[in-house]
């Protein structure tokens, strides 16, 4: 594994941690305000409600496979020219959508343990798995997939890469 690899997973690891915790301490916060703080004339005023239950659909949204779909698509077209610039932005936003992939699935994950730690709920992670599906699928174009990596096929870049336009469309339709 390489050096951009490990420092990669490291900050999904370290965002979602942080994520998770911020998420239990705001909540937590949300809850004191509304139990202890409603008679204060700032905080009285405001409409403390806890974020709705819906977390594991935001979760679950199109957005991800959509962009991993163009991301494909886009790496293809890259692959056909040879513009260093254009690896370093798929590269790039590899990287990012992943990160703020771990981020969103971090402030799920501390959504659902405040709800079993406030309400005894079950921790269910099923809904959380299209996300962590998705998680995978840019850490992969991020390292094995990325660009770079592919030019060193050669003039075989050039099938690659026209498979790849042909199947970014049908990954937008299969999944």
């Amino acid at each position: 594994m390489s050096k951009d690899t490990t420092d990669l997973l490291k900050v999904l690891a370290v965002t979602l941690v942080l994520f998770a915790a911020t998420t239990l301490v705001m909540l937590y916060g949300i809850a004191l305000l509304a139990q202890y703080g409603a008679n204060l004339p700032m905080v009285g005023s405001l409409p403390l409600n806890a974020p709705p239950e819906l977390i594991p659909l935001l979760a679950d949204s199109r957005v991800f496979t959509t962009l991993a779909a163009v991301h494909v698509t886009a790496t293809g077209l890259a692959l056909l020219v040879t513009i260093g610039m254009l690896d370093m932005a798929l590269l790039i936003t590899a990287k990012a959508v992943a990160v703020v992939i771990a981020a969103l699935l971090g402030f799920a994950l501390g959504h659902m343990i405040y709800l079993q730690l406030t309400e005894n709920t079950q921790l269910n992670l099923n809904p959380l798995l299209p996300s962590l599906v998705a998680l995978i699928g840019f850490l992969v174009l991020s390292t094995v997939l990325a660009v770079s990596a592919l030019r060193g096929l050669g003039n075989l870049r050039f099938v690659v890469g026209l498979g790849l336009v042909v199947l970014g469309p049908v990954l937008l339709v299969w999944l």
